[in-house]
């Protein structure tokens, strides 16, 4: 495949053809007005004629005018939150219609691969958050918007850095290497991934700081819903990149209400939602007592108060929007400043959108187009995971004497302790790390009606992103544990993104006979991505160092001056990554009783080696509506009642690296070809013969609402294996550690089992006062089975970071284990001496980092006009391995003038016990997290032009419950072993937030 097949696609289109259309020729006018239940103008309201796809929408006033034919006599009402409602025009011109709330209304839009569908006609697993139930406050990326939201889907915030990547699984782990996380589809153009944010690489001292989260170029105030496949019926129509399930992003949209602006202002402070759990000044004394040491030195200090703030955030957004029937378009700019708790740290964002819909011909021809394009600056601080036991700014805070003084009253700062601790608040201000980068996200649309049931659709998509990032730490640091002490580094780096997408597809839809109506999809796509890195760095400078000149002029500004005996760059440009398919799903639906969906799709790709490089990804479910039976006609108790059962085949193609498959070598350091006189090393060989990995499913479920849908729901069981897995081997001498990709043998697998229930309820609905909840729960496990390594592990992982571990690991990949299995020496208490006693030198197999429990819950409450939402989440069932403890705050740095952690108070512990990974750091993960509250004060009309204001007070990350030791139990560090995932890792990481946020929405027309 080559570039030149991008273009002989773009000039793919069928024949325009047929243009002739029976119009009819009588028609009437019918106006009228939409309200809701409590008698407010209802504007956006969906006025449709019943049994064609003529249609408009309400104004702002909830006023509509529509041209009947006269052959139709009915109007369909809708409204997101309400129920349909049909209205007799017979002998009507003018209508007035209220609608009435309803949670369950199976006629709206849902939005599935290619296309959209009645929520009554799906039959795979497809969750909806609409935007109306997001979570609110600081929101950075839309992954946070549906934390415990959608049963099945896991959304771990990792990190309490501004913009940082969330850990997203639905249903469970299906890979040892392709990692969890999810396809990204907005607006139709399927995402790389990837963040164009530049890596450092390994910086002194400091280690690999963590990665940003790709998704932070968009607004989240601009999604109007998420849609979230979750079996392989409904995401096979994505193939090779459904593995990990499909979460489809559908941004808003102008609406025919003529012109309107919305505004939103929001400020925030955030504050430490726990703080360091390690002695204070007092309790530091008397623990020195304790041990006789003397350490003392007199000062009373709170090293994480010195690094920490009040931070401030700051959100302005406005949007313009408007249209008529024929087309409609919106414009939105965000501003946002988003200050971290640590010190020097924060997310400054700017973002611009504008999309379009038109249409042309008498509706036959139909453009559109949806543009973003933001730019981000990113101030981060030097906390990694993989940090020594100095270089990391919170382990630095940690360890430091809280009797010893940190700053002198000259204002230098205390680097000559006896103890070599590093000084927290001068690392903070001797280190400096930026990071800019611009993406544009655009697409274009055109659909062409052939005939009045055969649509011809084209969509080009692509995404840019470059980054820029500048990194210097200063001579004047000491005791970081790299090349920069007393000399300073610096490090320019740059990346870039690109990838694009075409696709053509072909729309069917006819009723075959009176009860017997098909929809049928036939499409062709072509996706194409790229990605390079660069980077400069040197250490050695001479000004800004113990003893040497003083200057304000940053070494990356400058980095001519470092040594340049000491210089060194990186160029990492990963082969361009090509995928073409060819899909197809038709659904056939008899007497809306009985549903039945087939998807088919063949996939080609270049990561692949040419003996394997297509594969297919079939899928068929079928559904049967109980309720439309005849039997049930008189039921007073179900008002939806519908079994589900699924089968389909997904693939993975994100666990290997671009080029994996072909032979890769060294030449001076540098990915090269064979040839050349140059000293030439392979380090990759070549595998023709691998295969795509494959992840085969079945789901059965059931969706009800009973009771006048008061009480609605869904209960699902699945089962997923994963076969053909993916694995990287080392091969042994003479091949001087060089690796090959290889599928494990077919008696290696990957299984994920579980069930999925929600269940929201009414519970009280009154003029005056409402009151709804909604639950969602996930039990799952997951399972590698690889029967031919016994009771040995395949592979190591979840490496233990810092003095005294260093080679050890806490994980393993093995047979019969969950994946990431605990794998330690377990601990029995301390003998009479103190010292650690272990069952045995050998390690077991000791807990499952994978959570097995889910939990979301919500309520919100109406009074009037006040409305208050709560939101909770949790998980259960899973242990994490506190690296801090281990390394950063054990009993062994208080003989070293350093700080402990205030779990050791009274124990029985020796200082001559010596550091070592054991089960004694193992600790509980579950966790219930009081996420976001928000009290809103509903104003309504503020003079003649104000309109829907709203005034609002969210509260985000308030309390967790949790026996977790650390900061927050919502945490993964990487600790990855040469790419094979970790889970459930915490080391040093960046501190969670608590923020208030006081705002004010509103709308003007």
């Amino acid at each position: 495949m080559t570039k030149t097949r991008l273009l002989r696609a773009l000039l793919l289109c069928p024949l325009f053809m047929l243009i002739m259309q029976q119009s009819w020729a009588q028609t009437r006018s019918v106006s009228g007005k939409v309200s809701d239940d409590k008698g407010a103008a209802v504007a956006g309201a969906s006025v449709t004629l019943k049994g064609t796809k003529g249609g408009t929408t309400t104004d702002a006033g909830g006023m509509f005018k529509i041209n009947v034919p006269a052959a139709v006599n009915t109007l369909v009402i809708s409204y997101v939150g309400f129920a349909d409602q049909e209205v007799d025009i017979t002998t009507s011109t003018t209508v007035s219609v209220s609608l009435v709330a309803s949670s369950q209304n199976l006629n709206e839009v849902v939005v599935i691969g290619y296309g959209t569908a009645r929520k009554k006609d799906l039959t795979g697993a497809v969750s909806t958050v609409a935007a109306k139930d997001f979570n609110k406050g600081v929101v950075a990326s839309p992954d946070q918007l549906l934390q415990g939201k959608v049963a099945g889907l896991e959304v771990s915030v990792n990190s309490g850095q501004p913009g940082a990547a969330t850990t997203v699984k639905i249903r469970g782990n299906n890979s040892i290497r392709g990692g969890t996380t999810p396809l990204y589809v907005i607006d139709g153009v399927p995402l790389d991934g990837r963040s164009p944010r530049p890596g450092l690489g390994n910086v002194s001292g400091v280690g690999n700081l963590p990665d940003a989260n790709p998704l932070i170029y968009l607004n989240p105030s601009d999604i109007a819903s998420v849609d979230v496949l979750k079996d392989a019926s409904a995401s096979a129509i994505y193939g090779s990149r459904g593995a990990n399930g499909v979460i489809l992003i559908t941004t808003k949209k102008g609406q025919a209400t003529g012109m309107r602006v919305e505004a939103s202002v929001s400020v925030g402070v955030s504050s430490l939602m726990k703080t360091a759990d390690v002695l204070t000044a007092s309790q530091y004394r008397s623990e020195l007592g304790v041990y006789g040491f003397k350490s003392d030195s007199g000062a009373t200090v709170d090293p994480f108060k010195a690094i920490t703030r009040n931070a401030v955030t700051e959100n302005y957004n406005i949007s313009l929007s408007g249209g008529n029937a024929n087309g409609s378009y919106r414009a939105s700019i965000l501003a946002s400043d988003q200050q971290g708790i640590i010190l020097k740290t924060g997310l400054e964002k700017y973002l611009a959108t504008f999309n379009g819909q038109y249409k042309f011909l008498d509706s036959k021809l139909s453009l559109g187009f949806n543009l973003t394009a933001s730019n981000y600056t990113e101030q981060i601080a030097p906390i990694s995971s993989d940090a020594g036991s100095t270089g990391n700014l919170i382990s630095a805070a940690m360890n430091w004497n809280p009797t010893l003084v940190m700053q002198r009253s000259d204002g230098s700062y205390n680097q000559t302790n006896p103890s070599g601790q590093i000084n927290p608040l001068a690392l903070s201000t001797y280190y400096d790390d930026r990071n800019n980068v611009t993406t544009i996200l655009g697409s274009i649309t055109g659909a062409y009606k052939i005939l009045p049931n055969l649509e011809y659709r084209i969509l080009y998509g692509a995404n840019y992103g470059t980054g820029s990032r500048n990194m210097q730490l200063q001579g004047y640091i000491a005791a970081t544990g790299g090349n920069a002490d007393g000399k300073g580094e610096a490090t320019i780096a740059a990346a870039q993104l690109f990838s694009q997408t075409i696709t053509h597809t072909l729309n069917y839809t006819a009723n075959l006979t009176h009860d017997l109506t098909l929809n049928a999809l036939a499409g062709y796509e072509y996706w194409n991505t790229s990605y390079k890195n660069q980077s400069t760095t040197v250490f050695g400078f001479n000004y800004n160092i113990p003893g040497g000149q003083a200057i304000g002029y940053p070494y990356y500004n400058n980095i001519q001056a470092g040594n340049q005996a000491n210089l060194r760059s990186f160029s990492n440009m990963d082969p361009s990554v090509e995928l073409q398919s060819y899909f197809t799903r038709a659904v056939l639906n008899f007497k809306d009783k009985y549903l039945l969906t087939g998807t088919f799709r063949a996939d080609g790709s270049s990561k692949f080696g040419v003996n394997n490089r297509y594969a297919y990804f079939p899928s068929v479910a079928a559904a049967w509506n109980i309720t439309n039976e005849k039997f049930m006609e008189n039921n007073r108790i179900f008002n939806n009642l519908k079994l589900r059962i699924g089968y389909g085949q997904t693939g993975s193609q994100d666990g290997i690296p671009a080029g994996a498959t072909q032979q890769l070598g060294q030449i001076n350091g540098y990915n090269s070809t064979p040839g050349g006189s140059a000293p030439y090393s392979i380090v990759n060989y070549a595998s023709p013969n691998l295969k795509w990995e494959t992840v085969t499913s079945t789901d059965a479920g059931i969706d009800f609402s009973i009771l006048h849908n008061r009480i609605y729901g869904y209960v699902d069981a699945f089962s997923k294996k994963t076969t053909n897995v993916l694995f990287l081997a080392t091969l042994p001498v003479p091949s001087n550690g060089a690796s090959i990709w290889k599928n494990l043998p077919d008696g290696a697998y990957v299984t994920n089992k579980g069930l999925e229930f929600s269940l929201g309820a009414a519970i009280v609905q009154q003029k005056d006062f409402n009151w709804n909840v909604n639950l969602n729960l996930e039990y799952v496990r997951n399972k590698f089975v690889y029967p031919a390594l016994g009771t040995s592990p395949l592979y190591l992982t979840g490496s233990v970071t810092g003095q005294g571990v260093s080679s050890a690991f806490a994980e393993a990949i093995a047979n019969g284990q969950p994946i990431d299995v605990f794998y330690l020496r377990k601990f029995l208490g301390f003998d009479k001496n103190g010292v650690a006693i272990v069952a045995s030198q050998a390690s077991s197999y000791q807990g499952d980092p994978n959570p097995h429990v889910i939990m979301g819950l919500s309520t919100d409450l109406n009074y009037k006009k006040w409305n208050l939402v709560i939101n909770t989440h949790g998980a259960f069932g899973n242990k994490i391995y506190n690296n801090t403890l281990t390394s950063v705050t054990n009993l062994g740095n208080i003989a070293n003038g350093k700080n402990i952690s205030q779990t050791l108070i009274g124990t029985s512990e020796s200082l001559a016990n010596p550091v070592s990974a054991s089960t004694r750091f193992l600790q509980s993960g579950d966790y219930i997290k009081m996420g976001n509250v928000t009290i809103s004060y509903s104003a309504g009309n503020l003079g003649k032009f104000v309109k829907n204001a709203n005034i609002f007070l969210t509260g985000s990350n308030l309390f967790e419950i949790t026996k977790y030791t650390g900061f927050d139990a919502e945490v993964s560090a990487d600790h990855n072993n040469n790419g094979v995932p970790s889970l459930g890792m915490d080391y040093i990481g960046y501190p969670t937030a608590r923020t208030f946020t006081f705002g004010v929405n509103f709308a003007l027309y």
